[in-house]
Formats: structure tokens, C-alpha cells, sequence
């Protein structure tokens, strides 16, 4: 069970999604990973038309060399300090057509592993990021060279070892280390720029090495045992590492954006490398994920906790119930909208014949709250006796067996494969208590070691046919009604009948005011009233949104907004719907939550939309709330006024759109005029 700190670090994450984003655009996509503080950010940068220029600053008491970014239009990545990893989300930067018009995805750090939390979101967000995309272009590895000399090379196996989240190490790998380029910061040596050329040989030299280390230690092992060495993923991925940088001559390109004409010439000669590329593509993509765990269930479970959990900073209240409370006061505000100007001339001729057809809404209005709540407790009931076998957990059994790898390449001069070995994996569940477990897939045998259900305990030893990846997944059981989602789906339905309960008390108070209304007068006081107090109670409700929804941190100084945290979670789960990414036999304890939360989000704009036109409009006055997502990039640095008309095209309807282009860059008096001409003629 996730803790509330648990949960407030899923909202800044959830905060920061891009997968609406990635669905939407159209740019042939280019990943760039790396390690912390590699240089990510400011490739990112430089390849979206950013100029830099190296300066000295002191840091820790000693000059260091930075780059500093002195032009730029659109917003880029922020540069990190090289300790603490700034993303934990697929940050999507497009470049203009001018700048190759690809899509850059700048991923998390290699060594972002925090926590499990940490590892089960970037492990997801990626897996999902690449059934999304339809390509991937190219592969941007940036490395700071220092770590492929220093200390032998250390930070250099590091690096290729973390890459094995991302490239996997089976077969599949292959099209990763195909598609890659690699880019290196900080590439100097006894004080001289070192080039290209340079670094292929020192990679050669350590390849060398690594494989006389390979044949010192599996010189006397035979080839399934080679296969069950817990290290032989690491080695395979050293050798894999080292055997592409070594044979990467065109593909290599070392950095030194010193100048703004230099970081020009960096954009051009990288933009040529991403151009010939081998591209990875849908199949190649989808076999990627096939091969590695994606945590898929824990976080769509962890999806349907967000929607339904109530948060006592509003209120006791779920993001779900909050919607359904909105929309509510915005049905009334519609009913209004709709007869509040034919009423109130219709008072002036027959205002008894008015207050019969309110209190006919009223009763109508009572008796669908009525309906709404018999269900509710109805599904209630249902869940609390449902003894249907449910869903609480998945574990993904998942490894190649030993046929990949350029390693083999080394020891019998063959391409990917050394003959047919089997692949073996321990699953040790130690978690909650289940009734019963299946396992999903084939080619394999079992060797159980340990079952107790009661106490949440399996150990089973599992070893693929030969020739055959190992992928099972074992699925745990337990009584829809003694499930957790289900236990929070029960208090999340108990809270809706509350609600409805206290509906439905207001319809009755409504109706004795409306029956008690003795006058004309009193009628359009009565509904003139009503109005305007349906409108403070969508103030307040929007205002409980617009607080922070968690504590900052030294990881995320800007704390979002309930609203942003609510709207990027329908961002990201409108996605899985709309690309029918949920599993079939997904559990409705977890496919409920998710499908209710984005009804009630879609039932609120659509009312919204109702609101904003037709006769009565003007006299609906309902507040905004302020969205925004948690944004880490740089803003542009002196725009081009090409940029900067661009910026406020986007803001044209606003009056103050000069006045916030005239503040992004100092520029003459003449500029700004050039500027608003050009926005003013083409006002809506």
C-alpha cells in the first residue's frame, strides 16, 4: 500500500507527463540518453536552434568551464547540476523545420534509480513511450569523456551497463546499438581537444582488453552455465558497448559549443549524423518491450488509487468526486442558462405556472439523484459479496536466453547466436496474501520452492526450452470483494452516496422554499438566488483546485496545483483509452476508477462548453482554473522577432499580448511596433 509520501511523488510525476503530446506530434522521433549532468540538455538544446558560448564560473571554489546559453526562441531543457537528476518523465522538445524538425526525447538520467517508485514510473513511462511512437530515428548516447578514461574506464562501463534499462540485452538490443550516435562532452586530454578519431582507438584498446578478460573467466565454463552468471548481462553489455563505439567511425562527434557559431556548426554535423541512421521501427519497438518487465498493472493500479484516493486537502474528496460535485452545480447552471431568460418573462404574465415548472425540475432532478444513489449502493453491495478471482498483482518472468549479444562474435566469429541454451529465472514473491496463482505463457518448466498463500509467500525456479526467451507472467488472486482496490472502491462509492444524500436533502429544502414562494417577487428572488449561489459554490470548488496539491521538495521546488495534477492524469490515462492500451482482462476494481474519472471529466467540459454559448452566456460568470504541468525547461533567451511574433500569435486575443512580447526581449521601441502590427492585423 502506497504511502501518502508515495503518492505525492506519483503527482509531481504524473504532473510531468508528455504522452498527450507524444501522440499528437508528427516529427520523426530522436532519443537522447545519457548518464546525470552528460551534456543531455544542451544537445537537446543546440539541435532546437539554441546558441552557446563557454564561460568561466567558479564553482566550489575552483573556475570551472560552462556553457551558457545566449540565444534562444523556444524552450529547452534545464541544465541540471550532475548530482540530481531533473527528470523523471519523457521530455518532448520539437524542433522548427529551419532545425531538422525532429522530435527530441530527452529521458531520465541512466543512473536515475532512486527508489523502486522512481525505477516502476521511468520504467513504465518509457515502455509506454515506445508502444506510442511509430519510430524512433535515431539514438543520441551523450557521454562526458572523462568517463571513458578516468579510473580505466570505469564510468564508462557504468554507463553501458545502465543502458540495458533502455536497449535491453537480447536480441532486440541490436537495433538500439544499430540506430546510435554518440556525442562527448568535456573531451579533452593533457589540456588538447581530443577528436573523433581519438576516441574510436581508446575504445578499441578497452575492447581488446575486455575480451581477454571475457576468455580468462569463462575460458573452463561451459555455455549454460555462462548463461546462469548473474554478471553476464554486464559483461555482454561492456562488449556490446565498446565493439559499437569502436566500429562507429561516422557516427562519432565530440563537443565544444564554445561559441554561437560553433554550436551552430555542432547542430549541422549532428542533424547529418541523426539523417543517416538506422531507424528503429514500430516492430523493432515493440519486440524492445516484449522483452523487459513494464511494472504495467502496479501502475495502472496506482492510476485508479489517484482518481479515487480522498485527499484532505480537498476535503476528504477524490479528483473523481470533485468532478461529479462540479458537475453538478454546472448542470443546475445549465437548466438555468437555458430557461432563466424565457422565466422571468414568463413571471411577469404567470409567474404560479413558473413556480409549478420548478418545482417539477426539482422532482425530476430528486428522483434521477435517487436513481444515481440506488446504484451506487447496489454496486456497492455487489463488490462487498463478489466472490469473482481478481487481479491484485502480475509479476513478469522475463529473460533471453544466450543467443545475443556481440560478445559470441568474439569467441566463434558468428553474428548474434552460439547455439541453444535455455534461459533461467527465480520469481520470489514475498507480498500480499492471494487464494490462488496462474502462470501465463509457454516453453518453459517450473520448479516450485515455496507456496504459502496465506502468508504471501512463492519462490519457483523457472528455465525457458533451449532456444527460447524465457517470458511468463504470474498473476496473483484473490476475491474481488477482499481486494484493495476494491475495499477503495467500496469507501469511494460510500463517499458518492454521502454526496448524493446530501443532493437530494438540498432538492427537498429547494422544493418547500420554491412552494412556500407567496408572490411574484419572491419567485425571482428565489431564482436569482439560486443562481448566484450556484456560482460561489463552483468559485469554491475551483479555488480548493487551484491550492497546492503536495508539499515542495528539494527535487521539485514548484509544487503543482490539484488542477494540474488532475488534468495531467486525465492527460495520460485519455492516452491509454484512446490507443486501447488497457489490458483486456484489466480487473474492474482498477478499470472502473479509471473509466468513472475520465467520464466526469469529459461529462464537465462538456457542460462547460454548454455554458460558454447560446443566449444567457453573459450571465454565467464562472471562474478558470489555472493549469499548468511541471515544467523544468529553460525559457527562450532574446528571441528572434520571428520568435517573438510567433509567441504572441499564441496570446493574440489577449489584450496585453504586446505588453508580454515587449518583456521577453529588450529591443527597440521600432521592433515592438513591428511586432504588434503584425499580431494586430491579425486579430480574431
Amino acid at each position: 500500500m502506497a504511502s501518502s509520501h508515495d503518492l505525492d511523488l506519483w503527482k509531481f510525476m504524473i504532473n510531468g507527463n508528455c504522452f498527450r503530446k507524444l501522440v499528437d506530434t508528427t516529427a520523426s522521433a530522436v532519443l537522447v540518453v545519457g548518464p546525470m549532468g552528460a551534456g543531455k540538455s544542451t544537445t537537446i538544446g543546440i539541435q532546437t536552434g539554441a546558441k552557446y558560448e563557454a564561460v568561466k564560473e567558479e564553482v566550489d571554489g575552483r573556475l570551472k568551464k560552462v556553457y551558457r546559453c545566449v540565444q534562444s526562441d523556444n524552450r529547452r531543457p534545464q541544465t541540471g547540476d550532475g548530482y540530481t537528476s531533473k527528470t523523471l518523465n519523457i521530455g518532448l522538445y520539437v524542433a522548427e523545420e529551419r532545425y531538422g524538425g525532429y522530435s527530441y526525447l530527452d529521458t531520465a538520467g541512466l543512473n536515475e534509480d532512486r527508489t523502486d517508485t522512481h525505477r516502476m514510473w521511468t520504467q513504465w513511462s518509457l515502455a509506454t513511450s515506445f508502444s506510442l511512437l511509430p519510430k524512433i530515428k535515431c539514438v543520441i548516447l551523450v557521454m562526458d569523456f572523462r568517463s571513458l578514461v578516468s579510473e580505466r574506464g570505469s564510468g564508462m562501463r557504468a554507463t553501458a551497463k545502465s543502458l540495458a534499462p533502455i536497449t535491453g540485452s537480447g536480441e532486440a538490443s541490436r537495433h538500439f546499438y544499430d540506430s546510435m550516435i554518440f556525442l562527448f562532452t568535456n573531451a579533452y586530454e593533457d589540456g588538447e581537444r581530443v577528436q573523433a578519431e581519438s576516441i574510436i582507438k581508446i575504445a578499441r584498446t578497452q575492447l581488446s582488453e575486455q575480451k581477454k578478460l571475457w576468455e580468462q573467466h569463462y575460458r573452463q565454463v561451459d555455455a549454460q552455465s555462462r548463461a546462469d552468471d548473474p554478471q553476464i548481462q554486464e559483461r555482454v553489455a561492456i562488449l556490446t558497448f565498446l565493439k559499437t563505439l569502436a566500429e562507429a567511425n561516422g557516427r562519432v562527434h565530440v563537443c565544444f559549443p564554445d561559441t554561437p557559431a560553433q554550436s551552430e556548426s555542432q547542430r549541422l554535423m549532428v542533424q547529418k549524423m541523426i539523417g543517416k541512421s538506422a531507424a528503429i521501427t514500430k516492430e523493432m519497438l515493440t519486440d524492445i518491450v516484449a522483452t523487459r518487465p513494464t511494472s504495467n498493472l502496479e501502475v495502472l493500479q496506482m492510476f485508479a488509487k489517484l482518481a479515487t484516493e480522498p485527499d484532505s486537502r480537498l476535503g476528504g474528496k477524490s479528483y473523481t468526486e470533485m468532478l461529479r460535485q462540479r458537475a453538478d452545480h454546472l448542470q443546475q447552471l445549465v437548466r438555468l442558462k437555458e430557461k432563466h431568460k424565457e422565466r422571468l418573462q414568463a413571471i411577469e404574465s404567470d409567474w404560479q405556472s413558473v413556480q409549478r415548472d420548478m418545482l417539477s425540475t426539482l422532482w425530476k432532478n430528486r428522483d434521477e439523484l435517487s436513481q444515481q444513489k440506488r446504484l451506487a449502493e447496489e454496486r456497492m453491495n455487489q463488490l462487498k459479496m463478489s466472490e469473482a478471482p481478481t487481479v491484485i498483482a502480475t509479476k513478469e518472468v522475463k529473460k533471453s536466453h544466450p543467443t545475443s549479444g556481440w560478445w559470441i562474435f568474439f569467441m566463434f566469429g558468428g553474428g548474434w547466436g552460439w547455439g541453444k541454451q535455455s534461459a533461467r529465472e527465480t520469481l520470489d514473491y514475498r507480498d500480499a496474501w492471494f487464494s490462488k496463482y496462474e502462470i501465463k505463457g509457454g516453453d518453459y518448466t517450473k520448479d516450485i520452492k515455496e507456496h504459502d498463500s496465506g502468508k504471501g509467500l512463492l519462490k519457483i525456479d523457472f528455465t525457458s526450452t533451449e532456444g527460447v526467451d524465457l517470458n511468463v507472467e504470474v498473476r496473483f488472486f484473490r476475491p474481488e470483494k477482499d481486494t484493495e482496490e476494491t475495499t477503495r472502491l467500496i469507501a469511494s462509492l460510500e463517499r458518492q452516496v454521502q454526496d448524493l444524500t446530501s443532493q437530494i436533502q438540498d432538492c427537498d429544502v429547494k422544493m418547500v422554499a420554491f412552494q412556500g414562494a407567496d408572490s411574484q417577487k419572491a419567485l425571482v428572488a428565489l431564482i436569482m438566488t439560486e443562481k448566484d449561489q450556484l456560482e460561489h459554490a463552483d468559485q469554491d470548488l475551483v479555488e480548493q483546485l487551484d491550492r497546492t496539491a503536495v508539499q515542495p521538495s528539494d527535487d521539485f521546488p514548484q509544487a503543482p496545483s490539484q488542477w494540474s495534477v488532475l488534468t495531467n492524469l486525465r492527460g495520460v490515462l485519455s492516452v491509454l483509452i484512446e490507443k486501447q492500451m488497457l489490458p483486456v482482462d484489466l480487473a474492474a476494481s482498477t478499470r472502473e476508477p479509471i473509466e468513472s474519472f475520465l467520464h466526469a471529466w469529459d461529462h464537465v467540459q462538456k457542460l462547460l462548453r454548454e455554458l460558454e454559448r447560446g443566449p444567457g452566456s453573459s450571465a454565467i460568470s464562472l471562474k478558470s482554473s489555472t493549469v499548468s504541468s511541471h515544467i523544468e525547461d529553460a525559457p527562450p533567451v532574446k528571441p528572434s522577432l520571428r520568435a517573438i511574433a510567433r509567441l504572441s500569435w499564441a496570446h493574440f486575443c489577449a489584450e496585453s499580448a504586446i505588453d508580454k512580447v515587449c518583456l521577453l526581449r529588450k529591443d527597440s521601441k521600432e521592433d515592438c511596433v513591428a511586432v504588434s502590427f503584425f499580431v494586430h492585423r491579425n486579430r480574431c
